[in-house]
């Protein structure tokens, strides 16, 4: 296999799977994937207290809990030495700054759906298109997420009550063995 093509490989596994760059501060979570503590917290919104519940993983949906986050040392370091790799092999750094440009990108073509630098919004290409900064757009999405899981959450609550209710109609949420007693047995013991 190509060097370059083994440390892309690599690459892909140390990324932040919401901000999509280098992990950075890593933090691993209860299912066992690992993100940027900062886009966690953003994600997440941690308030001063933590709470055990209603947090789960972006990418599997596994519950999870604040007070089980722990930084990951182990893949921050794996992390660093990929990026030296990267830059030794010359490939440049991964995702932190535009090609073209060497600028980090701090804007999003919303026409595009593309997050630039902004000497790449200024471009020909970009100039007549509706552009804002990344952040205005991250709570845009976040909010629109926010409301998306809030949504859910309410129908798999009343899912849930329909299933509950569904087994106690049809006989399948049985009592256990031993709280059953046959009216036959009841009446032979004459205590009735």
């Amino acid at each position: 296999m190509d060097p370059t093509a083994l440390v892309e490989a690599v690459v892909e596994e140390v990324v932040c799977p919401i901000c999509m760059t280098f992990l950075r501060e890593p933090m691993s979570i209860d299912c066992g994937h690992s993100f940027c503590h900062s886009c966690l917290s953003e994600l997440w919104d941690f308030p001063g207290e933590p709470q055990n519940w209603g947090y789960t993983c972006p990418l599997c949906r596994a519950p999870a809990q604040l007070r089980n986050l722990s930084p990951n040392w182990q893949l921050a370091s794996v992390v660093e030495k990929v990026r030296l790799l990267r830059l030794h092999l010359g490939m440049g750094p991964k995702g932190d700054v535009c090609e073209r440009h060497g600028e980090q990108p701090k804007v999003f073509c919303k026409d595009d759906g593309l997050v630039m630098c902004e000497a790449c919004s200024r471009s020909p290409e970009h100039e007549a298109h509706s552009v804002m900064p990344v952040e205005d757009v991250a709570w845009e999405y976040k909010w629109k997420l926010h409301e998306a899981l809030e949504h859910l959450k309410k129908e798999q609550e009343e899912a849930w009550k329909l299933v509950r209710e569904n087994e106690l109609l049809t006989g399948r949420y049985e009592l256990k063995p031993e709280s059953r007693v046959s009216y036959g047995s009841f009446r032979n013991t004459g205590d009735y």
